[in-house]
C-alpha cells in the first residue's frame, strides 16, 4: 500500500517541474513566437524560484496543520487548472505569464511533502529511500521537457506543447486525488509528539539547532549552484566552442546521472544506516568536478565531468532532505523541509544573477565558476561537523527485521 501511495505522488511532482521548464529548451523560438526579449522568457522560468520563496512557509504551513493530502491537492489543483488555461491562451504572451506565476504557486505544495510522506508512511530504514523516489520525481521533470519541448514546439507550436502538459498534469493530479489516502491508519513511531503546527517557535528553534543549521548552510550554497548550473548550462560551456547540441547533450547526461545517484545513494544509505560520510564525498567529488566544467574542453571529458556531478549532487540531496528533517525533530517535516527548499531557491536566484553580473562584468565564466568551487570547498569542513541523527536506530537484529521503528 506505502508504495502504491509513493508512487501515485510522483506523476504530480513530474508535472509541476514540466511547467517550470516549458520554455527553458525552447528559449529563442518563445522570444519569436511571442516577440520578447530573452529576460521576459527567463522570467517564465524564475516565476517559480520568486513564488516558491513567497509560498514556501504557507505549504509547510498546510502541510503541518492539515496534513500532506490537503498540500497535496492544492498543489495538483493549482498546476492543473492554470495549467490548462495557460494552454488555452497560449497566444498571449502576458496571460501566460500572469498563468505561469499562479501555477508556480503550487510547487511548494508538492514539493515540501517528500518528508512528511516519508515519515508518515515509511520506517526508519527506508525513508531515504521513499524521499529519494519524490526526488527522483523532480528530476524526472527536469529531463521531460528538455527531451521533449523541442520537438512538439517545433512540429506543433508553442500552444499544443501547453496543451500537452496540460493533460498530463491534469491526469497526473486525478491519480494523486484518488489513491492517495488523508494520513496511515497507524503511526510508526512512539516518539515524542511533533510541534503541532508551524509557527514563529517552530523557526526560532530551527534557527538554534547547530546540526540543522549546518544542514541548512549546506543546502543555502549546492542548492543554488545546482539550480545556476541547470539554468545556465549552455552559457557556462558556449564560450570555450560547445554547440546549442553538444551543451544539450552534457545537460542531459547531468541530469539522467543525477536520477541515477537518486535512485543509488538513497538505497546505500538506507542499507548502511549512515548519512554523514555521503555528504563528505559529495562535497569532496563536487570540487573537482566544478573545476572540470570550468576548464575542460572536448565534449567527451566534459559530459564525464557532468555525470559526475550530477550523480553526485543530485543523489545526495535527498539523504540531506531527510536528514535534516530528522535532525529537526520535533519540528514537522513539511516546515523543516520547506526551509531547506526556500534557502535554496533564495540562493538560487542570488547565484544567477550574481553570475550574470561577473561574467558581463569581467568577460568570462572562470571566475563566477571559480567563485562556486571556493564556496563549495568552504563547504567540506562544514560536512566533517555534521552528526548522525539521534533518531536513527541501530540495525534491525534477523528477527526484527520487518518490525517499523
Amino acid at each position: 500500500m506505502k508504495w502504491i501511495i509513493l508512487l501515485s505522488i510522483v506523476p504530480v511532482i513530474v508535472s509541476t517541474e514540466m511547467m517550470w521548464l516549458s520554455l527553458a529548451p525552447i528559449a529563442s523560438l518563445a522570444e519569436e513566437y511571442y516577440g520578447v526579449g530573452s529576460m521576459a522568457v527567463t522570467l517564465c522560468s524564475m516565476s517559480f524560484m520568486i513564488m516558491f520563496i513567497l509560498f514556501s512557509l504557507p505549504a509547510s504551513w498546510v502541510i503541518d496543520r492539515w496534513g500532506y493530502k490537503a498540500s497535496l491537492l492544492i498543489g495538483a489543483g493549482l498546476t492543473a487548472v492554470f495549467g490548462l488555461l495557460r494552454a488555452l491562451f497560449a497566444d498571449d504572451f502576458t496571460l501566460v505569464l500572469i498563468f505561469q506565476f499562479i501555477l508556480a504557486i503550487g510547487q511548494p505544495f508538492l514539493l515540501n511533502i517528500a518528508t512528511k510522506v516519508a515519515s508518515d508512511w515509511f520506517p526508519l530504514q527506508e525513508r531515504s529511500t521513499a524521499a529519494g523516489i519524490l526526488t527522483l520525481a523532480q528530476y524526472i521533470g527536469f529531463i521531460v521537457p528538455m527531451a521533449l519541448a523541442p520537438a512538439i514546439a517545433k512540429a506543433a507550436g508553442i500552444p499544443e506543447l501547453f496543451m500537452w502538459f496540460a493533460v498530463f498534469a491534469i491526469a497526473a493530479s486525478c491519480l494523486a486525488a484518488a489513491f492517495v489516502p488523508v494520513k496511515p491508519p497507524a503511526p510508526l513511531t512512539h516518539a515524542a509528539p511533533h510541534q503541532e503546527v508551524l509557527r514563529f517557535e517552530s523557526i526560532r528553534l530551527l534557527m538554534t539547532n547547530k546540526n540543522y543549521f549546518l544542514i541548512l548552510f549546506i543546502s543555502f550554497i549546492s542548492i543554488g549552484i545546482f539550480n545556476t548550473i541547470l539554468t545556465l548550462l549552455e552559457t557556462i560551456l558556449t564560450p570555450r566552442g560547445f554547440s546549442s547540441e553538444e551543451a544539450g547533450l552534457v545537460g542531459a547526461v547531468f541530469i539522467v546521472a543525477g536520477i541515477i545517484g537518486a535512485v543509488v545513494l538513497p538505497i546505500l544509505s538506507d542499507k548502511y544506516r549512515i548519512r554523514a560520510p555521503f555528504f563528505i564525498a559529495a562535497i569532496t567529488l563536487l570540487i573537482p568536478a566544478y573545476l572540470g566544467l570550468t576548464f575542460a574542453e572536448q565534449t567527451f571529458p566534459v559530459a564525464v565531468i557532468a555525470g559526475l556531478a550530477g550523480f553526485t549532487i543530485m543523489g545526495v540531496a535527498p539523504i540531506l532532505f531527510q536528514h535534516g528533517s530528522e535532525l529537526a525533530y520535533p519540528v514537522q517535516e513539511g516546515t523543516s523541509l520547506g526551509m531547506i527548499l526556500l534557502m535554496g531557491q533564495v540562493s538560487g536566484i542570488a547565484f544567477v544573477y550574481l553570475f550574470e553580473l561577473l561574467n558581463d562584468a569581467l568577460d568570462s565564466i572562470v571566475w563566477p565558476m571559480l567563485l562556486f568551487v571556493l564556496l563549495t570547498a568552504i563547504l567540506l569542513p562544514v560536512t566533517l561537523r555534521i552528526q548522525e541523527s539521534s533518531l536513527r536506530a541501530p540495525a534491525p537484529k534477523d528477527g526484527d527485521k520487518n518490525q517499523p521503528m
